[in-house]
């Protein structure tokens, strides 16, 4: 394929490349209203070698982005790029990256939640059962303003795959990651406190209008704000016997939310 370079396209892997989440919005925002005069050179990026490769510095991130605009511009291309990509030699991580995507272009929903908004529960994970009825309870909770989800996702957790949550925000979409089961009491109580939390964290940046995916402090606060009192509104009960009953325990409990903080971003 003859190489084909697009300034557009060489902004958006600049602002992926240094987080920078302005220049990413606005690259892929010009992009878009390009349409298919920037297919080529996204189709050349996609035509490499690198992805058989150790994936250094930003490069596990580029790959992910690259398709997720091809199915913005053309959704028959995109599919037809995957088949290419998944027949080619690819690295551990870029293919987890091409598998979920493939997932996404062919996939159904396991179910729907709220205002028949469709949830997509990854293979990779073995009981998808009780995820859906948790993500439906959550959607109950009183004030969880629903109106801008149109999709969630639900993938296995996979160190390295949390850049994934950025562009998903473009697509009006949540992604969740399901951990590794845990039979340590803690850890598990832990992990689904922050796993109820992260929902209503990404709900938070769709309902306040955020475009930068979180990455802006400000929005960032916003987002946790609006999660503190969705819980609180969950859980309200629970949240004032605990302010009682975990205080002697606090040490304990910032040592379980620093290890597990960045488990579900």
């Amino acid at each position: 394929m003859e190489r084909q370079k697009s300034p557009l396209v060489e902004k958006l892997l600049r602002g992926i490349a240094t987080d920078h989440i302005e220049t990413v919005r606005d690259a892929w925002r010009d992009i878009l209203a390009a349409k298919e005069q920037e297919i080529p050179a996204i189709l050349a990026k996609l035509d490499s070698k690198m992805w058989a490769e150790y994936p250094r510095g930003p490069l596990h991130k580029y790959l992910g982005i690259l398709l997720a605009l091809l199915d913005e511009l053309d959704p028959a291309l995109f599919k037809k790029q995957l088949v290419t990509l998944a027949g080619s030699k690819l690295h551990p991580l870029h293919r987890k990256t091409v598998e979920i995507m493939s997932e996404r272009a062919n996939e159904k929903p396991f179910g729907h939640i709220g205002p028949d908004i469709p949830v997509y529960i990854s293979r990779d994970i073995p009981v998808p059962e009780p995820l859906l009825t948790k993500i439906d309870r959550w959607s109950q909770t009183r004030d969880l303003d629903l109106a801008n989800i149109t999709r969630i996702d639900v993938i296995e957790y996979v160190p390295g795959m949390g850049y994934l949550g950025r562009y998903n925000l473009f697509f009006s979409g949540i992604i969740l990651t399901s951990p590794a089961i845990t039979e340590n009491l803690p850890n598990k109580w832990i992990d689904q406190i922050f796993a109820e939390f992260v929902f209503y964290h990404e709900v938070g940046h769709h309902a306040c209008g955020h475009k930068e995916g979180g990455q802006i402090a400000d929005q960032e606060k916003e987002a946790d704000d609006y999660a503190r009192k969705m819980f609180r509104n969950a859980h309200p009960v629970k949240i004032s016997i605990a302010k009682t009953l975990i205080f002697p325990f606090r040490p304990l409990l910032r040592r379980l939310v620093k290890k597990h903080k960045n488990k579900y971003q």
